[in-house]
Formats: C-alpha cells, structure tokens, sequence
C-alpha cells in the first residue's frame, strides 16, 4: 500500500497539466476571459398597413445579433394588449426588417412590438392603430 502512494506522489511531482502556458510553472490554472456585455436591439421603426383585408406589420431594428425575439401584441381598447404572435430574432448583424401578417379584422386594432433582447431587456414600440374601414390604412 506504501508503494502505491509512493508511486502518486512521484507521478504528481512531474505533472504538467495539457493548459499550463508556461511550461516551468506545471501548477498554473489558464487565464479566465471575459466576454464584453452584451449590447441591446433598438427598434428603429414601426409601421403598419390593412391590404386585401390582411394586417401587414413591418418594423427595422438595429444591432439586430442581440435580438432574441419579438412579441407582436394587439388590442381593440387601446389599453389591454395580448399577444398575437412571436416572431424570432435572425442571425445578421447590424440591421434586419421584419414582418408579421394577420387577418385584418373588422374594428380598429391596436398593435405594438415587446422586443426581447437576448440579455432579457425589453423594449416596445409605439402602439399603432389600423382601421380596415379605410381605403388603405398605414401608420
């Protein structure tokens, strides 16, 4: 049993762990690095349109590599928005366009963006109002 912990302790002594960076220091941990914060999305515009009885919303965002997603809330008051759809965040940098469609229905809607950044910030939009009783609607 001696010759088994003699042998261990011998087998530390010339231990070189594979991350050492400096070969004469075997004992070294590696270097800790640290990724910068992440930076937040901006929503840049927001618009919207009623064609061919369809709600075509459109919004561009910049730094477009932090979005996470998008949650497309409507309301017919004004006040109580609920979430109507979920539109995911692409990969390209810098800034991206976006759409949602819906069936435009037959009173006035409120619609707004809730962006979700990847480090969980939020953002909304302004609330635009879409009336399909005009000819063509758009904010």
């Amino acid at each position: 049993m001696i010759k088994f912990f003699t042998l261990i302790a011998i087998a530390c002594l010339f231990y070189t762990p594979l991350y050492s960076q400096n070969p004469s220091a075997p004992f070294t941990t590696p270097s800790i690095i640290s990724a910068a914060p992440l930076s937040s999305a901006q929503l840049v515009s927001f618009k919207g349109s009623i064609t061919n009885n369809k709600v075509i919303l459109q919004w561009v965002v910049n730094e477009n590599e932090t979005a996470d997603q998008f949650a497309v809330e409507k309301s017919e008051d004004g006040k109580s928005f609920m979430l109507t759809g979920l539109v995911f965040g692409s990969d390209k940098t810098q800034t991206e366009e976006y759409e949602f469609y819906e069936k435009a229905n037959s009173k006035k809607v409120s619609y707004r963006i809730k962006l979700i950044n990847k480090n969980k910030k939020t953002e909304y939009s302004a609330v635009i109002q879409l009336d399909p009783h005009s000819p063509k609607t758009e904010k």
